[in-house]
C-alpha cells in the first residue's frame, strides 16, 4: 500500500522555496518549537479546524451546515469528525480545515500539471513544512516518483530527523534548503525545544556526502540576528563546510505569522498559544547588510533576500 501524508498547503508558482518556478508542498508535524514559527497549524500530523474570529461575518452558515459546532464560538464539540464542511460553507474564510492526506501519485500528478513551468525555468518542486522528513515513507516514494519523471526535487529541512532518514531519499533530492538557527547548542535548545547537534551533524555528513545544499538563516529580531551569531555561523561553515555548501542566506523576519495564533485564531485542539514574540519588528536593509558583511568578509558566500 502506498504512504500517504498530510499536507496543509500547496503553493503553486512559488519562486523562493528554490531556484526557478516551483510547486511547494507544506507537510505537517515538525520536531521543534521554534517561537517565532510562521506555520504553526503544522506543529502536529493531524487534521485540524481554525476559527479566526477577525474575519467573521456572522453568517451563521457554518452552523446550518454542521450541528456540531457550538452557537456562540462556532467550534466544535467534542462529537466532531473533523469532516470539514463548516470550513467548506465559511464565506468569509474565517474556518479553515488544515491537513488533506495526500498519496505520491497525487502529488506527482500535480506536479505534472505544472511540469512546462519547470523546464522553461529551471524549477520543480520543493517539500516543505513543519518538517516534510518527519513523514520519511511517503517523502521516499514521492521523490523517487519525481526524480523518475525528471522533476528536480528540493527538500526545505530544520535536519532534525534521523540521519537514515537523509540516507532514504538522498538518491532523489537535487538541493537541501537546510535551516541554521544558532551556533549555541543551549540558546538553540531554548528557542526550539531542542538541541542542535543532530542537525549539525547531519548537516556535516549532507556535505561530505556531495549533496547541494543552502543554508539559510532565519533572523529573528535579538535572537539569531546578533553579529556574534553570525559570526559563530560564518566560523562553521568557514571551518568545516568551506567549499561543500552553494551559499548562506540570511532571511529577514517578518511578522505575517502572528495571526495564526492564539490572540485571533482559535483552534479545535488547543492550538498554539499565543504568538511569543509580538513587539518584533523586521531589520532595516542596512543592517542585515552588515550580517551579510560579516560572511563575506569570512570568505562564505551570502545571499540576503532584502538587498
Amino acid at each position: 500500500m502506498s504512504a500517504s501524508a498530510l499536507i496543509f498547503d500547496v503553493k503553486h508558482y512559488a519562486v523562493h522555496d528554490g531556484p526557478g518556478i516551483r510547486t511547494t508542498f507544506f507537510l505537517m508535524g515538525c520536531p521543534l518549537r521554534c517561537k517565532w514559527c510562521q506555520n504553526p497549524e503544522s506543529f502536529r500530523a493531524k487534521p485540524r479546524i481554525s476559527f479566526m474570529t477577525m474575519k467573521c461575518i456572522g453568517c451563521g452558515e457554518c452552523v446550518r451546515v454542521c450541528g456540531k459546532l457550538d452557537q456562540t464560538l462556532r467550534l466544535p464539540r467534542a462529537e466532531c469528525t473533523l469532516c470539514g464542511q463548516c470550513a467548506a460553507a465559511c464565506h468569509s474564510g474565517a474556518k479553515v480545515f488544515t491537513g488533506r492526506r495526500y498519496t505520491p501519485q497525487e502529488v506527482l500528478d500535480i506536479a505534472l500539471q505544472e511540469k512546462v513551468f519547470y523546464e522553461a525555468s529551471g524549477g520543480g518542486v520543493t517539500f516543505s513544512g513543519g518538517e516534510c522528513l518527519s513523514q520519511p515513507d511517503f517523502m521516499e516514494e514521492t521523490l523517487r516518483l519525481c526524480h523518475g519523471n525528471g522533476i528536480h526535487v528540493t527538500v526545505d529541512t530544520c535536519g532534525a530527523v534521523p540521519w537514515q532518514t537523509f540516507e532514504r531519499v538522498m538518491p532523489y533530492a537535487g538541493l537541501y534548503l537546510y535551516d541554521v538557527k544558532v551556533i549555541d547548542s543551549g540558546r538553540h535548545k531554548a528557542y526550539t525545544g531542542m538541541d542542535n547537534k543532530q542537525i549539525l551533524e547531519n548537516l556535516g555528513k549532507l556535505c561530505a556526502a556531495g549533496a547541494q545544499v543552502i543554508i539559510r538563516v532565519p533572523l529573528i529580531p535579538g535572537y539569531t540576528d546578533a553579529p556574534e551569531d553570525i559570526a559563530a555561523i560564518g566560523r562553521f561553515v568557514r571551518d568545516q563546510l568551506q567549499g561543500k555548501i552553494i551559499r548562506v542566506e540570511l532571511l529577514p523576519y517578518n511578522k505575517l505569522a502572528a495571526s495564526k495564533y492564539g490572540s485571533t485564531t482559535i483552534w479545535t485542539d488547543g492550538g498554539p498559544g499565543e504568538y511569543p514574540l509580538p513587539d518584533l519588528e523586521p531589520q532595516d536593509k542596512p543592517y542585515i547588510a552588515s550580517l551579510a558583511g560579516i560572511l563575506s568578509d569570512m570568505g562564505v558566500p551570502v545571499y540576503a533576500e532584502s538587498l
